[in-house]
């Protein structure tokens, strides 16, 4: 489990994904957007295979520890990626997103693997649902948090009217929005399911909704739902880009230290 064989050629290609959309946003050409995807996709198989070699080793899921749960990020990660390449084809993301992948994956390899027997909280279907939802949301809202900030930086660069070759090939700021909202509408989808297995459990085993995490996870989702009602109602883009960043510090506070320090449910082991 140690070498990650599989995990490592999955970064490996994971990067050619990025060699691939940094030269197709400089000379755009639509073979090269669907060899990175292709590249992208065997890499996930591959991530997928290395989790799974993981989840043996471990006798339960591979997220249950702290470098299983950030690899299971990076994939996940992939997975949201290619979800919004399908469904808005915007090419030139893809140097700011996958970078992202690729590092996730690679701290998921490198973090020191954490050997301890599995506890019945850690086992069965509903835990295994409740934890890929919870962190397919945070991979969602994490590139909600990256396309908010290329919002504003586009944002600023077109109202002072200096505009470089880098941003020139950007989409357009409604198209950054759009995608923005589909990546907000996935995370919240993903959260709600989520969370209703999260509180179902928490009620019986413990018989109390009285962990931590659950009130944060109801913070992040009132705020992520409140970002997307306003934005259907019309808000200033750039008002919902600084609410969808502050979104991700409660997600970053949430999955950090949350827990790390507080959760006794939710703490790695």
């Amino acid at each position: 489990m140690e070498a990650h064989i599989l995990g490592w050629a999955a970064v490996s290609l994971y990067l050619a994904a990025e060699v691939l959309a940094i030269v197709s946003l400089r000379r755009p050409k639509p073979a090269r957007d669907v060899a990175g995807a292709v590249c992208l996709a065997v890499g996930l198989v591959l991530h997928f295979g290395d989790l799974e070699i993981r989840a043996r080793a471990l006798g339960s899921v591979p997220y249950r520890t702290l470098e299983g749960s950030v690899s299971l990020f990076g994939w996940m990660l992939g997975i949201a990626y290619l979800a919004l390449w399908i469904r808005h084809r915007e090419r030139a993301m893809g140097p700011f997103l996958i970078p992202i992948v690729v590092l996730s994956s690679a701290i998921g390899m490198l973090l020191p693997p954490t050997v301890s027997p599995p506890s019945p909280q850690t086992r069965g279907a509903l835990f295994a649902f409740h934890v890929t939802f919870a962190i397919l949301a945070y991979a969602a809202f994490t590139f909600s948090f990256v396309l908010s900030v290329l919002y504003l930086i586009q944002n600023r660069q077109i109202r002072r009217k200096q505009t470089g070759l880098l941003f020139a090939r950007l989409p357009a700021l409604e198209a950054i929005g759009r995608m923005n909202r589909t990546s907000v509408s996935i995370g919240l989808a993903a959260l709600i399911v989520a969370l209703a297995i999260g509180v179902a459990r928490a009620q019986r085993l413990w018989g109390s909704l009285g962990d931590p995490k659950i009130a944060w996870a109801f913070l992040t989702l009132v705020v992520y739902a409140l970002l997307l009602w306003l934005d259907r109602r019309g808000w200033e883009g750039t008002r919902v880009a600084v609410l969808s960043i502050f979104g991700f510090g409660v997600v970053l506070f949430s999955y950090t230290v949350v827990n790390m320090y507080f959760s006794t449910a939710h703490n790695f082991r």
